[in-house]
């Protein structure tokens, strides 16, 4: 009833902290459900103030697990190179404490993985091989982790040195707790089924439907192996650019219409957009000078010619170090709607994303988190590292590896 009283109204809400500060009793602050964090690359004039990095607050939430630590890589490389070094030495000091750690990782991604799929073994961890490859064709391309079922992380690092130090990334602290439920169910079924139990989406999909405040959601892909009252993330993705009124922002590391293996291209995503600037929603893209790359580029250069369309390359200049393979770049999957709706998540925009690999999204409302994203946004796009995509340029991809 208290609780009832208390969300009534502001005054009830002031009455109630009054009474409580006269009586001595301490108030407390509950921490923000959602935290941003991202990796800013090193040797860069981007602003690295504007969220915690992504190393650190990986330790403090690995150092605080006291019942269990869940992850779902895409892969893991450079246990022996910060700052990924701190992290595995935090993941192994959770383990000699008591904590249970779970590890899974792909297997189209194994070979990449070896060094640290053995040394976490050896040290007594679990660690499973997710194998969708005969299943959808599809990848575990999601990169999370649940800790004790109360918080999470999802994001677009992948469990890589470079990932937290040399590549632009961006993902969420989440405290929420059916989202953190509903990660947690999301690992569950895939860790089932990846030793040996083919029937864990079917039993996944009798479990009670998760509700999810409209401040904070979580969708995923591919969607018909979801949680019961998870979304699927492609038609959540076009509703929210359906539903558009002034502006939308993106980065992405890439941007395709075009299938892998397939004649058949994809083009969902590209007719929504091009519908929101139809009707007057201004639209700014950056996407990696990766995405310079055949067939691909023609279709951010097809972008960059719609009125009310603008995209930029981004280009992070090589380190100190020398040329770093897979490294150098931006890699974030970001999307700011208008003026509080945020898309943070896992995955690229082309099909195999959506339609055959593992990836997970936050869908949130909040304009303090907004805002946050916007500061990012603006300070990549006006940076020198930007620049706008010429529909007729000749483009030269880069090297990658």
């Amino acid at each position: 009833m208290l609780r009832d009283l208390y969300g009534k109204s502001r005054k009830f809400r002031i009455l109630f902290i009054l009474l409580f500060w006269l009586a001595g009793i301490p108030i407390l602050r509950a921490a923000a459900p959602v935290t941003v964090v991202t990796t800013i690359p090193v040797e860069t004039t981007l602003n690295r103030k504007i969220t915690p990095a992504a190393a650190a607050v990986w330790v403090n939430m690995i150092n605080n697990a006291k019942k269990t630590l869940d992850f779902g890589e895409f892969y893991l490389t450079g246990g022996n190179k910060p700052p990924l070094k701190q992290v595995v030495k935090a993941i192994s000091r959770a383990k000699k404490r008591g904590v249970r750690v779970r590890i899974l990782t792909d297997r189209k991604m194994q070979k990449n993985s070896a060094a640290l799929i053995a040394r976490f073994r050896k040290a007594g961890i679990a660690v499973k091989i997710f194998d969708w490859g005969k299943f959808t064709g599809g990848v575990l391309h999601a990169k999370y982790f649940v800790v004790d079922g109360k918080s999470a992380y999802v994001g677009s690092q992948n469990f890589d040195w470079r990932s937290l130090k040399h590549i632009h990334e961006t993902g969420v602290k989440v405290t929420d707790p059916a989202v953190v439920k509903g990660i947690s169910e999301i690992f569950n079924a895939d860790w089932s089924f990846s030793t040996g139990h083919p029937g864990a989406y079917r039993k996944m999909s009798t479990l009670k439907p998760l509700k999810f405040s409209p401040a904070c959601r979580l969708v995923a892909s591919p969607g018909k192996f979801n949680p019961p009252g998870v979304s699927a993330a492609l038609p959540e993705l076009l509703g929210l650019i359906g539903k558009a009124k002034k502006k939308i922002t993106i980065q992405l590391l890439n941007y395709s219409t075009y299938r892998h293996h397939s004649q058949k291209r994809f083009f969902d995503i590209d007719r929504a957009l091009r519908a929101a600037a139809k009707r007057g929603v201004r639209i700014q893209m950056m996407v990696s000078n990766w995405n310079k790359r055949k067939p691909a580029v023609r279709d951010v250069q097809s972008l960059a010619a719609v009125p009310g369309i603008t995209v930029k390359f981004v280009t992070i200049p090589s380190s100190k170090e020398g040329f770093i393979p897979y490294a150098r770049v931006i890699h974030s999957k970001v999307m700011r709607v208008d003026s509080d709706i945020c898309w943070v998540g896992t995955s690229n925009w082309a099909y195999d994303y959506f339609y055959a690999s593992r990836n997970l999204e936050l869908v949130i409302r909040n304009r303090k988190i907004a805002n946050t994203l916007d500061m990012l946004f603006s300070n990549l796009w006006n940076s020198a590292y930007a620049v706008k995509a010429n529909p007729k340029t000749h483009y030269k991809p880069p090297r990658i590896h």
